[in-house]
C-alpha cells in the first residue's frame, strides 16, 4: 500500500471513527431497502452462511434484508470489482477475508479503495492425520521432515490462499518443507483418511465431527491458546513456532459512505455480533474462541498488520 493511499485510507476511517463516538447520529431512514453483500466465494458456503446468520438479528431489528450475493471465479476480483462499480450509499457491502489481502498483496486488487467497517469472526486451524497415520505428534512430523525434507504432503483447499500461506510461514518459522497440495474440502478428507495425504489443514469446525469419532487426529493448533473442547492439542506457539494465523470475516464499505448510514451500520452488526441466536450458531460452527468485534479503527490497525503479514508471506512464497 503507497504511503497516499494508506493516508487517504486512515483518514476515511478516522472520519468514521469520529462519527461513531459522536453523538448518535443514526439514519433514521437507513435502511429502507434491501442491503447487498457482495462475496467471491459460492452460494452455500461458509461465507455465504456466515451472512445469512449475522444479517438474521439485522433483519429483524430493521425490517430489511441483507442479502449475500454470490460471485465466484476469477480469484475474487470480479466480486470486489463489482462492489467497487456500486455507488457509496450504503446499500452495498463487500465481505472481507484473508484471501482479499492476499488478493492485496499480490497486486489483484487495492485494500485502499475499501473501508474495513466491522470483523466479525477470527477461526483457528489445525494439522491432522487419519487415525492411523505414523504421525503421532508435531515431534514425528519434524523427524520425518529431517529425514526426507519436502517429503510430507499437506492437504490445503485451493492455492495461492490462506491455507498455503500458513503452511508457508509455518516452514518459515520451524525451517521445514511442508509441501502443500490444493483439493476440494471433501477430496482433501478422502485423501487424508485414505493414506493419500500425509496431513491436512483444515479449521476446528469442519473437523469436529472426525475428530470426535476418532477418524482424523489433530496434531497442532495455529491459535493463541489452547481450545478447551482439545485440551491435549498443543498450539503452535507453545512448541516454540510463532504461528496463530486464522480465517476471519468481517465487512466493508466504500469510504466515501454517510456518516449517519455507517454509524447505523456499526450499530447493527454490533448487536447482531452479540445476538443469542447468532451466537449459537456461533458456537456451533466452533467460532466463538476469538472471534471479537472490531469496528472500523480496531478493524483498519489489524487490517495494516494482516497487509504487511501476508505481503511478505507471499513474497517468500515466490508469488
Amino acid at each position: 500500500m503507497t504511503q497516499p493511499a494508506r493516508h487517504h485510507l486512515r483518514a476515511a476511517v478516522a472520519v468514521a471513527a469520529a462519527a461513531l463516538t459522536a453523538a448518535p447520529a443514526l439514519a433514521a431512514d437507513y435502511p429502507s431497502r434491501t442491503v447487498e453483500v457482495i462475496h467471491q466465494y459460492g452460494p452455500g458456503g461458509g461465507t455465504d452462511r456466515f451472512i445469512r446468520a449475522i444479517a438474521e438479528p439485522m433483519q429483524e431489528a430493521t425490517g430489511q434484508s441483507f442479502v449475500p450475493i454470490s460471485i465466484a471465479g476469477g480469484g475474487g476480483v470480479p466480486a470486489y470489482v463489482t462492489f467497487l462499480q456500486r455507488p457509496a450509499n450504503g446499500y452495498t457491502l463487500v465481505s472481507l477475508s484473508p484471501d482479499d489481502v492476499i488478493n492485496h498483496a499480490l497486486g489483484r486488487i487495492d485494500l485502499t479503495q475499501v473501508l474495513p467497517l466491522v470483523r466479525i469472526q477470527y477461526d483457528q486451524g489445525l494439522l491432522l492425520v487419519s487415525k492411523d497415520s505414523a504421525l503421532k505428534s508435531l515431534d514425528d512430523v519434524l523427524a520425518a521432515e529431517t529425514a526426507s525434507p519436502g517429503g510430507l504432503k499437506v492437504g490445503v483447499t485451493g492455492s495461492a490462499g490462506f491455507d498455503d500461506a500458513l503452511i508457508g510461514l509455518f516452514n518459515e518459522t520451524a525451517g521445514t518443507q511442508l509441501a502443500t497440495v490444493p483439493f476440494g474440502a471433501a477430496e482433501m478428507v478422502s485423501n487424508t483418511l485414505g493414506g493419500h495425504l500425509d496431513m491436512m489443514y483444515e479449521e476446528y469446525g469442519p473437523t469436529r465431527g472426525l475428530i470426535e469419532s476418532g477418524d482424523l487426529i489433530p496434531l497442532v493448533l495455529f491459535s493463541d491458546e489452547r481450545l478447551a473442547e482439545l485440551p491435549d492439542v498443543p498450539t503452535a506457539k507453545e512448541l516454540g513456532y510463532d504461528v496463530t494465523l486464522g480465517r476471519w470475516r468481517g465487512f466493508g464499505i466504500k469510504p466515501d459512505t454517510g456518516a449517519a448510514e455507517l454509524e447505523t451500520l456499526v450499530s447493527l452488526f454490533r448487536d447482531a455480533a452479540a445476538d443469542e441466536g447468532y451466537k449459537k450458531v456461533e458456537a456451533e460452527s466452533a467460532l466463538q474462541y476469538r472471534s471479537e468485534f472490531m469496528g472500523p479503527e480496531a478493524f483498519q490497525t489489524f487490517l495494516d498488520k494482516e497487509i504487511e503479514t501476508y505481503s511478505q508471506i507471499m513474497n517468500q512464497l515466490g508469488y
